[in-house]
């Protein structure tokens, strides 16, 4: 296949590598100077202890043909994104973000087979062209309009491995889940993932989080969400969030593309989160703030 990746982030970065002997993999960037940088030294691979180089080819923002385009970008990325594929040619379409504000701008597209994921893997970006795998997992996969469950066949290997979805809803709301109450929490508190598990006064924290996400978004019982929260976070012990990333380089986060949507939802159903009210604020505040929190 050929395969186009927008975003060279950890997940792009991933997903490129991975795809990169089976198939005709560009990557897009953001950056001249990514972009330049992996043309010529190609993407390094930090697993186990051992590295890896595969090379692809990259670029900046142009004109777009492939079988299959894979959206990897930030939430607050999705505005110019979606300019772009209006125009592009493309059989399909894959997005892989955080949170669910996305949906409503995937009804502009003209494209027919559209399809959305959540990974489960564990990745860190280390600089433009180096990603560490801190455990591999798998990446659940369904439709949003179009398509086949087929498409697993032509893009998944043995150590790259897709889930079938048929509840895309439930699919984006789990992942939700845990991006909605280990990202802003960690960026508040300036910590690492494992220490809201292991800290029993965040550990409160996150159970009371867990329950109003629960009272919103009733999928599982509040015990289920809780305790998948606090397995993620034993899983990424020493992981810092994306949030917290974000609010110490002074960039925008992805607080209302994760919080900022369930706050609607509750206010919709007309429910009290007032826990997620203070963490949305308080990121807030500090967005675009550099020097906010040490390094």
């Amino acid at each position: 296949m050929n395969i186009h990746i927008i975003g060279g982030g950890a997940v792009g970065l991933f997903f490129a590598t991975e795809w990169s002997g089976n198939h005709i993999v560009t990557l897009q960037t953001r950056t001249k100077q990514q972009a330049e940088r992996i043309q010529s030294e190609g993407i390094c691979v930090i697993e186990n202890g051992i590295e890896t180089v595969d090379h692809v080819d990259s670029k900046m923002i142009g004109t777009v043909t492939a079988d299959l385009i894979v959206v990897a970008v930030k939430q607050y990325h999705m505005g110019e994104i979606i300019k772009v594929l209006q125009n592009a040619d493309a059989h399909a379409i894959l997005f892989i973000q955080n949170g669910m504000s996305h949906l409503d701008l995937m009804n502009e597209l003209p494209q027919k087979n559209v399809y959305v994921a959540s990974i489960e893997h564990g990745i860190v970006k280390m600089d433009e062209r180096t990603i560490q795998v801190n455990g591999r997992n798998k990446t659940n996969i369904g439709i949003y309009r179009g398509g086949t469950e087929t498409i697993i066949e032509d893009i998944q290997t043995k150590s790259f491995p897709f889930e079938w979805r048929e509840d895309i809803q439930h699919m984006l709301i789990e992942k939700m889940a845990a991006n909605a109450v280990i990202n802003p929490l960690t960026a508040v508190l300036q910590v690492k993932n494992g220490e809201i598990a292991d800290n029993e006064q965040y550990r409160s924290i996150v159970k009371d989080l867990c329950q109003e996400f629960a009272s919103v978004y009733p999928y599982k019982a509040e015990e289920e969400i809780f305790q998948s929260v606090l397995s993620i976070c034993n899983k990424t012990v020493d992981n810092e969030s994306s949030m917290l990333k974000d609010v110490k380089a002074g960039r925008p986060t992805e607080i209302d593309a994760i919080v900022g949507v369930l706050l609607k939802e509750a206010e919709k159903q007309d429910q009290c989160v007032t826990s997620f009210h203070l963490l949305y604020n308080m990121v807030k505040g500090k967005e675009n703030k550099p020097g906010l929190i040490s390094k």
